[in-house]
């Protein structure tokens, strides 16, 4: 049997590699059953390897959730500043319910469900400038208040979130589906400042 050599990682690739075998394992076996060990076995590394990058199993599910959130962050920040107009933020903003909503689990949200998990993300204010986003982009388009922006923003993503897991639940055709939500929310937004 031949042996398989194995290979040195630089301390960011194999911190990098530690959080991406966390990532599969969490999402393949739940968060519950997700030990320190388990990740030095499938990382193929000794547990004191492990420990050397993380003290504890909170210090790593906060690194890699604080790795996650930031890719996303990244990524919808730039998807949104390419946005040709309030349509496809909304759009966009629908896709994105539905696309955390999959039933192939999403990692932002097994790791945010847990309170001393997500306590990592409280100091950063991504959360609140994408709102404050919504409302002015919400304004720009619309004669609305500040406050009429928030509540319609609100619902907005009330019933974005609510035709996610509708899909996710029962299924169909998720393109139909998002545009079904968006025009709901679009007559919606209609609906509101005519009254």
């Amino acid at each position: 049997m031949k042996k398989i050599k194995r290979t040195r990682l630089s301390p960011e690739n194999r911190h990098s590699q530690l959080l991406d075998v966390t990532q599969s394992l969490i999402l393949e076996y739940g968060l519950n059953s997700f030990t320190m060990e388990t990740l030095a076995i499938a990382a193929g590394v000794s547990n004191p390897l492990v420990y050397k990058y993380f003290d504890t199993r909170l210090e790593l599910l906060q690194a890699l959730l604080l790795r996650e959130f930031q890719k996303f962050h990244n990524h919808l920040s730039a998807e949104l500043a390419n946005a040709a107009n309030f349509e496809e933020i909304v759009k966009m903003m629908v896709s994105l319910n539905f696309d955390q909503r999959s039933t192939n689990g999403n990692i932002l949200d097994v790791l945010q469900s847990h309170s001393d998990v997500e306590a990592v993300l409280k100091p950063i204010k991504t959360r609140k400038k994408l709102a404050k986003f919504l409302v002015s982009a919400m304004k720009e388009n619309y004669p609305l208040t500040t406050k009429q922006a928030a509540a319609i923003t609100t619902m907005a993503s009330g019933s974005s979130i609510a035709a996610a897991e509708y899909y996710n639940e029962f299924g169909g055709n998720r393109e139909q589906l998002i545009a079904e939500t968006v025009q709901f929310i679009f007559g919606g937004i209609e609906t509101f400042i005519k009254s």
